[in-house]
């Protein structure tokens, strides 16, 4: 199958790099010098200059493709353009809509009859700091402003004077963009994902994730530091009052590809959507790959062109891992960090490349190093017939990697396993 992959930041070409492994043939086309090293050595990367006005100029042959990848949301016009040509999935308008416009995409939500925490928008700090002192409560900061947005500037307040103190640094972090505030809702926060052909879900799963830099759930936010995926049936509570309830909502409005509904499940038994994911999840996509049976390339394909992809999956669950070295978490690009040998990952081994999310690494003189920019380097991927099963075969393949100041949380399997037991006793799975 002739598959395009679309990047900006480099985070599909581990997708691409791992759809090529499976005998499929692959174009990576990057839209950003800084992240031409990104599995250097590897995989080839075919440089693209964009007009991001509304035009076509620059952008690849899409229709030469069976199917056309982008990793990240915030390219419509380019997306759009892919569309038009083959089947596509990552991006476009409705995937920003859903993911870059928090409240439009909220108010899907509700228009699906997804609970949501009651919540006000605001474009000035000042206002919002009088609506916290009026009301008193605990409350989420979310800004708009797609992947341009640093994961540290989504902020959960401990209470209003936290927020209060912190509105002046949120608002540098978010560059000032609009913004929501969310009541906060207590409970467990785990996402369901279905891939969507336009009329029917399919291939459903769940995550739950740690955000937190350091172990104990401390430190900045990081998107995901570790990931517990698992599939999900059709007759579960966490589908029916989640996904399935925004069905038709996505069929009106001509959705098509991968979307997760990240929530909060709280004691009571009530499902709290929060925000969509319509694109590839990092890094649940990835261990979600080690998990699926069937051919990759075939599901992106099939999901895509809305016919029916197969379910098969080879194993109920999956684990992965963030390992890095500093500058990681910042954004800070530090070239003099590129050459910091990999030990462990053998990138002969194309079991282990397929089954190791990889990203800040390149191969310089025959050998696996970092490539110097941003300190993520790899997530190693485990699967298993059960939670304990996939913790211990990724505990068994972390210790086997070696790197210079390498960081990772060591205390995953507990934090994770036990809200995944805990919402499984209550039935939601």
């Amino acid at each position: 199958m002739r598959i395009a992959v679309s990047s900006y930041s480099g985070y599909g070409a581990w997708f691409a790099l791992y759809l090529k492994s499976i005998g499929h043939s692959v174009d990576y086309y990057l839209s950003e010098d800084k992240y031409v090293d990104v599995l250097g050595g590897m995989l080839n990367a075919k440089r693209i200059s964009l007009d991001h006005r509304r035009t076509s100029v620059g952008f690849p042959n899409y229709d030469r493709y069976d199917v056309s990848l982008f990793d990240l949301t915030g390219r419509k016009h380019q997306a759009d353009h892919s569309r038009y040509n083959c089947p596509t999935l990552g991006d476009g308008t409705i995937n920003c809509i859903l993911e870059d416009d928090r409240l439009k995409g909220i108010e899907l939500m509700e228009e699906a009859g997804v609970k949501v925490p009651p919540y006000e928008t605001f474009a000035d700090i000042s206002e919002a700091r009088a609506y916290v002192k009026k009301h008193g409560k605990r409350y989420v900061f979310k800004p708009d402003g797609g992947q341009d947005q640093d994961a540290a500037a989504t902020y959960v307040s401990k209470d209003a004077e936290d927020l209060l103190e912190y509105f002046e640094k949120l608002s540098s972090l978010s560059k000032g963009v609009k913004f929501i505030l969310q009541e906060f809702i207590p409970g467990t926060e785990c996402s369901v994902e279905g891939w969507f052909n336009g009329s029917e879900f399919y291939c459903l799963n769940g995550t739950i994730e740690d955000k937190k830099f350091m172990s104990g759930n401390v430190g900045p936010n990081t998107g995901c530091a570790g990931n517990l995926v698992f599939t999900v049936k059709t007759g579960s509570r966490i589908y029916q009052k989640g996904l399935e309830l925004c069905k038709k909502v996505l069929q009106e409005i001509g959705y098509v590809g991968m979307i997760d509904l990240n929530a909060i499940i709280t004691e009571t038994g009530d499902l709290y959507g929060l925000e969509w994911t319509p694109r590839l999840g990092y890094d649940a996509s990835a261990t979600l790959v080690n998990m699926y049976g069937g051919d990759y390339g075939d599901l992106l394909f099939r999901t895509a062109a809305g016919r029916v992809p197969e379910e098969n999956w080879r194993a109920e669950y999956g684990v992965s891992i963030r390992i890095s070295i500093p500058p990681y978490p910042t954004e800070m690009r530090m070239p003099k960090m590129s050459g910091t040998p990999i030990k462990g990952i053998d990138i002969d081994d194309i079991e282990q490349v397929r089954n190791t999310y990889l990203y800040d690494c390149k191969i310089e003189k025959g050998h696996l190093v970092t490539a110097g920019i941003n300190g993520l380097v790899a997530c190693p991927i485990a699967t298993g017939s059960t939670v304990t099963d996939a913790f211990m075969n990724l505990e068994a393949r972390v210790k086997t990697i070696q790197i210079p100041d390498m960081q990772y949380r060591d205390d995953l399997q507990k934090s994770l396993s036990k809200r995944y037991f805990e919402l499984d006793l209550k039935g939601w799975f």
